[in-house]
């Protein structure tokens, strides 16, 4: 009988195992040790490997050369348990044998001797489905476990299981394997199965599956019958449904260059022309909107980044609405429409800065006792901060509401409109900006105290006065999912 991809090359030793060294390495340490425990949590998301990690761990305890982190995989024990006949070494599916019945019947074999291993081994997978009465009933055997007994649970919803259960158990999180790693098993399996192969193909394969080797391998079963052994990436994105990247550029530079009947031809015969779902030009779309938005991030092209996120945000939401709605090809097109009819970002630029007086003279005209004097910003040091804090989560955005002053070599933080709270994030994160800038030969200090909440009104008046500023309106439309965060007075 034909035996698939994903089992027949399943790892077989620890040795054979990839992408999850730090749990490899406890287990043959414990083993060596001789250091066995009663209970074992294996978790992790679908199809990395948990539990043919746990096989590993029963052959490694029954081998006939063992207790040894290198079993045989030769011997009676060894094969029996990769055939799934092994007395001594019981699989439970508990999503099908979740009720407190199926519990006691374990319990009562568990008292039991092993018959022909050195070790009892139950693998149950899916653990966190067992009722909360099972879980009870499992709970008095976890405590005084009999000898030579060995649990080994598996699941993808750790959160889901008591932590009465949890505590009793040495827990291993198994991690998704990268991209890399999946198309190095990927590369190596087809040259066993004597299938040739484009790396690029195996690279999309692998990114497809989100890094869940069983899926890896499914997709790679479904390409070697698709393309009768010779695996090709535009084959390979018929397979998914995928739409290939060249047309997504192209597609993108007719967005970029705002030529709408380009894009509008790209997307109708090369996407719908073609037969591809949406869908699935939608991600194959988002993918690239990604990778060039982290290129661009890493080159600093700032005006670049934001072209990218901008179009990232709305392709995501446009996937969003046409998961549930039946005329996804429609909202495309009028999104298509839409986006290449905005006007050039330079003009957004102007808007904006027309946008920046507003409501000036209401924060000028009474100002709040005790409120914090406008920012005073120097260039290089403010430019300095950005990039530093460009590395660091809501540090740029801390800096946005601060006073930031230049005085002889020393750069002074102080509180500006920030809370206390956000101060107290804001100066948790000192470190990084001190290493950064004395490297440059500055120093850093923080001087103040941020103000009270006091204003607040007078701050939200101010807010929806420039709301109804007809500028301001303009640019909302351009961008409906914005909101006005703070109005502050435009330098300059």
């Amino acid at each position: 009988m034909y035996q698939v991809i994903a089992r027949r090359w399943r790892p077989k030793s620890f040795d054979e195992v990839v992408g999850q060294r730090h749990v490899v390495e406890t287990l043959k340490r414990a083993i060596e040790k001789e250091r066995i425990l009663h209970a074992y949590l294996f978790s992790g998301p679908r199809g990395v490997g948990k539990t043919s990690m746990a096989r590993i761990f029963a052959k490694a305890l029954n081998c006939e050369k063992g207790p040894t982190p290198t079993p045989c995989c030769e011997c009676e024990a060894c094969v029996e348990i990769d055939r799934g006949t092994f007395v001594d070494v019981v699989e439970m599916d508990a999503a099908s044998n979740r009720g407190i019945d199926e519990i006691r019947e374990l319990r009562e074999k568990v008292r039991y001797a092993s018959v022909k291993g050195r070790y009892k081994v139950y693998i149950i997978d899916e653990v966190h489905m067992l009722t909360e009465q099972a879980f009870n009933a499992l709970l008095k055997t976890l405590e005084e476990p009999p000898p030579g007994v060995v649990f080994v649970f598996a699941t993808t919803e750790p959160r889901r299981i008591p932590q009465t259960i949890l505590s009793r158990c040495v827990r291993f999180d198994f991690k998704p394997l990268t991209q890399e790693e999946a198309v190095e098993i990927l590369a190596r399996i087809c040259e066993k199965e004597g299938v040739s192969f484009e790396r690029d193909a195996l690279e999309v394969i692998a990114k497809s599956s989100g890094g869940s080797l069983r899926d890896a391998e499914m997709l790679l079963e479904q390409a070697i019958l698709f393309t009768d052994g010779d695996i090709k990436r535009d084959k390979v994105y018929d397979i998914l449904g995928l739409v290939d990247v060249i047309a997504v550029e192209n597609f993108v530079s007719a967005l970029l260059e705002r030529d709408v009947e380009r894009a509008l031809s790209v997307f109708k015969s090369d996407v719908l022309g073609r037969g591809y779902d949406v869908g699935g030009f939608l991600s194959s779309l988002l993918d690239y909107l990604r990778d060039r938005l982290r290129d661009s991030a890493v080159k600093g092209n700032v005006e670049e980044s934001v072209k990218f996120y901008t179009f990232f945000k709305v392709f995501l939401r446009v996937a969003e609405d046409v998961r549930r709605h039946p005329f996804g090809d429609l909202l495309m097109e009028a999104e298509i429409i839409r986006l290449t009819s905005l006007p050039p970002l330079e003009h957004i630029a102007g808007l904006l800065k027309d946008a920046g007086s507003v409501a000036v003279e209401s924060v000028e005209k009474e100002p709040q006792k005790g409120a914090a004097p406008s920012p005073v910003y120097s260039k290089s040091a403010v430019n300095e901060l950005k990039r530093v804090a460009a590395t660091v989560p809501a540090l740029g955005a801390l800096l946005d509401y601060a006073q930031i002053e230049e005085e002889e070599g020393a750069i002074v933080i102080k509180p500006g409109s920030l809370t206390k709270v956000q101060w107290e994030l804001l100066l948790e994160r000192r470190a990084v900006l001190e290493e950064a800038l004395k490297e440059r030969g500055l120093s850093l200090e923080f001087r103040g105290e941020p103000r009270n909440s006091s204003g607040v009104k007078e701050r939200a008046a101010i807010k929806q006065k420039a709301r109804e500023n007809p500028t301001v309106q303009k640019v909302l439309e351009f961008f409906p999912e914005a909101v006005i965060v703070d109005v502050k007075k435009r330098e300059g």
